[in-house]
């Protein structure tokens, strides 16, 4: 029977090179921010998350046991590893501004791995930092040319603390999620009537997922669902953060959700999502986590974001002018010669291929040079020149290719 197994889209050579030239747009971004690039582990101790709460569900990890005993993971998450080496760390000259591009591993994909790019930025909690990492997302999707993309910014703290006066178990909080995830308006008030809420914290909680769209009528709307300081302290902190993207003119990029519900619950202030046109599943996720370091005996304020590499290249739409391959072909005296000048054309960036010449050469589109004791013979479909030393030909051919 046919092996009907299909391949990772990334196997073919094309496709990669989406995948290089994104990590590449990516990361060159994230430098002229000021981040600088780290990697952790691919296998984790299966502790390092199985003791932090409200992260990765243990069983999406995947997990082995190695020759002692231990049991590992191969890496679920990048923020955890990431935020625990920095705040075990003795150097004070260490930047607080990290990136990374990671594969992360989980059960529950049908790829098992993905891969991801993103920053974590420590130490600092202000709208100020916010709003910069919320403009280096969108500057970051925009020199991608992703067409149609909406970054969605919502807030643990209002729905947090509704829960909290709600008191519910963890399968009626889950229960509830969903409904206000998919805005499941009618389901909720039913829903918390029979559980025996009060009626103002049930109408509260009704309008929590229909406070999405434009930043001005979400925020002027969110002033009926307020019930405690901090909710009144974090509404004017998500104001001043809108007001700061505004300056960095991406504003037309956003929209406020104070619906959003992020699966990771050590997110504690400001969330965000990023959506595409034509793609039901987010192609970046970030938010606040000021207290999940609490989890390394150290608190540290931290925000940070990762784009789902493999989702941007399917959504890549710039055409990628690929490296032009030179098959260099030799007369058997000119050896020598042929690998001397596919040196010098390799230190110059350029691709060659050395053949011995073939009685009968196979149709190509690829740019040919054959190397004779007299003449050097370039040739391209109805191209052809000739040449007759060396450097007359690569001061020509790097040339063209610069230009």
């Amino acid at each position: 029977m046919k092996n009907k197994q299909i391949l990772h889209d990334m196997f073919y050579p094309k496709q990669f090179s989406k995948k290089r030239y994104v990590i590449h747009k990516l990361t060159d971004r994230f430098t002229t921010f000021g981040y600088q690039q780290v990697e952790t582990p691919v296998f984790e101790d299966y502790d390092l998350y199985n003791d932090v709460q409200g992260t990765v569900d243990t069983a999406d990890m995947l997990k082995l046991v190695d020759s002692s005993g231990k049991v590992l993971v191969l890496r679920p998450d990048a923020t955890i590893p990431i935020s625990r080496y920095y705040t075990n760390l003795q150097e004070e000259a260490i930047s607080s501004r990290l990136a990374y591009v990671l594969d992360i591993f989980r059960s529950t994909t049908e790829e098992r791995s993905r891969t991801q790019a993103g920053v974590e930025l420590f130490g600092e909690r202000a709208p100020e930092a916010d709003a910069e990492l919320i403009a280096l997302a969108v500057t970051s999707l925009k020199e991608l040319e992703i067409p149609s993309f909406k970054l969605e910014i919502g807030h643990a703290t209002f729905y947090k603390e509704l829960l909290r006066e709600a008191n519910l178990t963890a399968m009626q909080q889950k229960q509830l999620d969903q409904y206000i995830q998919s805005k499941n308006v009618s389901e909720i008030v039913p829903f918390l009537k029979d559980l025996g809420l009060d009626a103002t914290l049930i109408e509260k909680l009704r309008k929590i997922p229909m406070l999405y769209g434009d930043a001005d009528f979400v925020i002027h709307e969110a002033e009926n669902i307020i019930s405690t300081d901090r909710m009144r302290e974090e509404l004017n902190y998500l104001s001043k953060v809108y007001q700061l993207l505004q300056d960095y003119q991406v504003d037309s990029y956003i929209s406020i959700n104070l619906g959003l519900i992020n699966h990771m619950n050590y997110y504690s202030g400001i969330i965000f999502q990023g959506f595409a046109e034509g793609l039901g599943q987010p192609i970046m996720m970030g938010g606040r986590y000021d207290y999940l370091s609490r989890s390394f005996h150290r608190e540290t304020p931290a925000i940070g974001f990762a784009f789902e590499v493999d989702l941007l290249v399917q959504l890549l739409t710039c055409t990628l002018t690929e490296q032009e391959i030179l098959r260099l072909d030799y007369a058997s005296s000119e050896r020598k010669r042929a690998i001397q000048l596919a040196e010098s054309l390799r230190a110059a960036n350029l691709a060659v291929i050395i053949h011995t010449p073939k009685k009968e050469k196979a149709y190509t589109e690829s740019p040919e040079l054959l190397v004779n004791a007299d003449r050097l013979v370039y040739s391209k479909q109805q191209e052809s020149k000739e040449f007759k030393t060396d450097q007359e030909f690569l001061d020509w051919y790097i040339r063209k290719d610069v230009e």
